[in-house]
């Protein structure tokens, strides 16, 4: 009897450490082909809205640039309008557009169709001596998007979860969610 439990056990065992890893692991090939052909400029628009709640802006021209990695650039501005401290709406109002970077991870590859999160770096725009104080935006780490290589088209999202100004958190930031669509070059 003792032995029957044993076995029981052990095979149980096998079973849930077998089924422990239900993410799909993608060769370095599969990927290098992925990046090869998501590769390129895309153009379409970015609008930003509350994570939970309205929009504040629908469809400004922007780019994207898939390489190795994503970069898009990143309008302030469109942040600053849901500033409430004027001092900190004007300065990213000054500080204009950033550029992020944003590795891939993928997660499902089809036919046609690549899913992906991306895992942006955060964005610092120096400050200090005699100019205005360092902002810190820090990104959310579970957004993404997908990318269609028979049409050509990319979507993805960015989300500013925090945002800093020298050394303190600026409390009463929304997350946003920054929504990208646009099409290869």
């Amino acid at each position: 009897m003792k032995q029957i439990t044993t076995i029981i056990l052990f095979i149980a065992l096998v079973f849930i450490s077998s089924c422990n890893n239900d993410e799909p692991k993608f060769s370095s090939s599969e990927i290098q082909r992925a990046l090869f052909e998501m590769k390129g400029t895309y153009h379409g628009e970015m609008r930003v809205s509350y994570y939970h709640g309205e929009t504040i802006s629908e469809g400004n021209a922007c780019k994207a640039i898939s390489k190795d990695s994503l970069t898009v650039n990143m309008d302030l501005s469109l942040m600053a309008l849901s500033i409430t401290d004027e001092k900190i709406a004007s300065r990213l109002r000054d500080i204009g557009t950033v550029q992020v970077k944003a590795p891939y991870e993928f997660y499902q590859m089809d036919e046609q169709m690549y899913h992906f999160v991306l895992l942006p770096e955060n964005v610092i725009c120096p400050g200090g001596y005699g100019a205005p104080e360092t902002v810190k935006i820090v990104f959310d780490q579970s957004f993404g998007g997908h990318a269609d290589y028979f049409y050509h088209s990319i979507m993805f999202n960015l989300s500013p979860k925090e945002l800093w100004v020298g050394d303190k958190k600026y409390e009463p930031f929304q997350q946003l969610v920054y929504h990208y669509g646009g099409t290869y070059e």
